[in-house]
C-alpha cells in the first residue's frame, strides 16, 4: 500500500501530487527510510548474504548510539558493532554491557561480539578504548573467516572480538 505525498497548489488547483510514493504500513504510519544516512546497505535476511539483521542501540546513560549488524556464516552468528568517532571517548561501560547481553540473548543467539573501532577517531581516545576493551576480555581479531581469505586488514577499523 502506497500513499502519494501532496502539496497545496496555487490557482485553485487543489492538491498537486509531488510524485513521491511513500510506503505505508498496515497501521498507516510511514515506513522509515531503509538508509537514513544515505548509505546503501545490503538487504538483511535472505539472498544467501552473511548480514541477517541490523541493530541500533541507544545508551541513554552513557550518551552513545551503537550501530551494527548480525552476520551468519557456517551456522555461526556474530554481532558486529561500530565504535565510530561519535562513540569513542564516551562512557562505554553501560552500553557495552547491554551489547553483550543483547548479542547473547535468545533473539540474536550470537556466539561472538566484534567491536569495530574507528582508526580515524581521536588517537588518545582510540588508545584508551582499545586498552579498556582488552581489560574487559576482547582480543584483536582478524576477519579471515568472514572475508574468505587470510591476513585481511581494514584501513578504517580495528576489530576486537569476544566469544560469548
Amino acid at each position: 500500500m502506497y500513499a502519494q505525498e501532496t502539496r497545496s497548489g496555487g490557482l485553485g488547483s487543489g492538491e498537486l501530487p509531488m510524485g513521491v510514493d511513500i510506503p505505508r504500513t498496515v497501521h498507516g504510519l510511514p515506513t522509515p527510510s531503509p538508509s537514513p544516512d544515505g548509505r546503501s546497505y545490503p538487504k538483511p535476511g535472505g539472498g544467501g548474504g552473511a548480514v541477517k539483521e541490523y541493530v541500533e542501540v541507544f545508551d541513554y546513560v552513557g550518551g552513545a548510539r551503537f550501530r551494527g549488524f548480525v552476520a551468519e556464516q557456517g551456522g555461526e552468528r556474530s554481532m558486529f558493532v561500530f565504535f565510530d568517532k561519535e562513540v569513542i571517548g564516551k562512557d562505554l561501560k553501560p552500553g557495552l554491557m547491554i551489547l553483550l547481553e543483547l548479542a547473547s540473548s535468545d533473539d540474536f543467539e550470537c556466539s561472538q561480539l566484534v567491536i569495530c573501532v574507528d582508526r580515524f577517531a581521536d588517537e588518545k581516545d582510540v588508545k584508551e578504548t582499545t586498552r579498556d576493551l582488552g581489560w574487559v576480555g576482547f582480543e584483536l581479531a582478524m576477519l579471515d573467516a568472514w572475508a574468505g581469505r587470510s591476513n585481511v586488514v581494514s584501513d578504517g577499523w580495528l576489530f576486537f572480538g569476544m566469544d560469548i
